[in-house]
This record gives C-alpha cells, structure tokens and sequence, in this order.
C-alpha cells in the first residue's frame, strides 16, 4: 500500500488538471468517470451521471470504481462498461493502466472522489478536472454540485410528499448512517416498529444495518458487507420493498433512485441540502 501511495504521490504532482469547457464535451468521444467515494456519494453520482449520459448520448463511457460498488453501476446504468479494481492492489493497477493506455479516454471526472487515486486515473485522458480542483460552494445541494461539475442544468429544488398505502406487505428500515447522529435513535427504531406493526400487522419488516444492535425481535434482518454480493443481495431488497423508511444515509438514495415509497428522518441535516429535486418522499425531521 506505502508503494501505491508514493506512486499516486508522485504521479499526481504536477498534473494539469483544469476546468472542462463545453466544447470540450461535445467534441470527445471517449468519456471516463473514476468513482472512488463514500457509499452515498456514489449514488448521487450515478444519478446525476445517467443526466449527463442521457444528454451526450453518442459517446463511448467507462466507469472505474470500487468492486463493492460494481452491481450499483449496473444496476442504474446497464448499459455503461465498468471496472471495479481493488485500488490496493498492484495487479489490478496494473491491468487498469494497461486499459486506459489502450482506451485513450478524452475526459475525465471524479466527482466527489478527492483522492489520489481516482485523480491519476483522470491523468490517461486528453482534459480532465479533478474533483478536489473544483471551486465548490460551501452549502449546496449534493446533486446540484455534482451537475455544476458536470456543466449540466441546474434544475430549481423541490421534493414531492407521498402519501401511505392502506397497506404494505414489505417494509425495510436502514436506521443507521455512517455519521452516528444522522443515524435513528434506538428509541425511535422502536416506535418506528411499534407504529407499523399496529398500522400493518400482516407486513414483514427487515432492518438492515452493518452493526448488529440495530436488530430487533420480530424483523428480518439484512447485514451489510463490503463485496459485489452483499452490494447485490441489497439491491435485490430495496426493489422487493414497498415502503423504505431511512436515516439521511446511502439507502435513502438508493430507494429515492429507484422510485420506492421513502420516509427519511433527518436529524442534524437539511433536505434541501441531502435530496435530490423532485424526490418523492416523506420528510420527518426528528
């Protein structure tokens, strides 16, 4: 790892990274996207991504990013060619080298990835602008600075309220955020479960969750892993879900993207800050 990281160090030192201009997007054929950040950051970025791909449709794209994170990309972008890599791993370094040399990408993004590593890979294309170059303002909505950095429309901010089915017959919780204040309280998670049982008693209930303690008697639960297959096996949940009651966490966007029924509790966050425009969903600030 010492070794990959002088590297990156080394090779990142004295780059050109610049701002992309218009033109330079309507003439490249070739179009990288480097995706090496957190979970959620990486929906928002698919999301807007799909934007930028509906708009430059005739254009060859390549999605470099974590293997966990690879069935997302396939799941919100079929048709997009992708490669997940182990960044820690010099084999896989090697072959994504030999693969862009060979591809010869003409731009390149990293949106809401500021490492090194998503930043070298930038370095194969002709213009790139890495993410940690990118003048941002310091509050804005998380997709609206993702369109800004793509020169993609931004479109003005406003979420749709929904309104509950007389019945559910598959509800999932994700009551827990990587930020533990953004995460649902124990107290809450119980009256969450206590008002859904008495509002639809024949539903199954799964609550899923990387640490244990978020598990209750009476639901199904779901652990979260970081490989390819748990990526996938959670997917496979939210789709099944009729109802996804959410902390402002990465499920919240997942749901949202794939236009389940959402409640999210926000605690220590702003919605206009976390949710997409026109998102469909019950807003609870706790």
């Amino acid at each position: 790892m010492g070794v990959i990281n002088s590297f990156l160090h080394f090779k990142t030192q004295n780059i050109d990274s610049k701002a992309i201009k218009p033109e330079d997007i309507q003439q490249a054929s070739k179009v990288l996207f480097s995706l090496f950040t957190r979970y959620g950051d990486t929906i928002i970025d698919l999301v807007v991504v799909k934007e930028f791909i509906a708009k430059y449709p005739n254009k060859e794209y390549l999605i470099l990013c974590p293997r966990q994170m690879q069935p997302y990309v396939g799941e919100l972008l079929p048709n997009i060619e992708c490669i997940s890599l182990n960044k820690r791993n010099i084999f896989d370094m090697i072959k994504i080298d030999f693969k862009l040399k060979k591809w010869h990408p003409d731009i390149g993004f990293n949106p809401w990835s500021n490492g090194l590593d998503s930043c070298y890979f930038l370095t194969y294309c002709k213009y790139f602008h890495c993410y940690k170059d990118f003048d941002k303002p310091k509050i804005v909505n998380h997709y609206q600075i993702v369109r800004k950095y793509l020169l993609l429309k931004q479109n003005p901010w406003d979420i749709q309220n929904f309104s509950n089915k007389s019945e559910y017959e598959n509800i999932l919780i994700c009551p827990q955020s990587t930020d533990f204040d953004r995460s649902i309280s124990a107290t809450q998670l119980k009256q969450i479960i206590l008002d859904l049982n008495s509002k639809y008693s024949g539903a199954s209930i799964t609550i899923a969750a990387i640490d244990s303690s978020y598990f209750k008697p009476g639901c199904d639960r779901f652990f979260f892993h970081k490989t390819k297959q748990s990526s996938q096996a959670f997917i496979n949940l939210v789709k099944s879900s009729e109802l996804v009651i959410c902390a402002d966490s990465a499920p919240l966007h997942l749901s949202l993207a794939f236009k389940k029924n959402v409640k999210a509790f926000f605690y220590t966050t702003s919605p206009e800050v976390v949710l997409n425009t026109n998102s469909r969903v019950g807003v609870i600030n706790a």
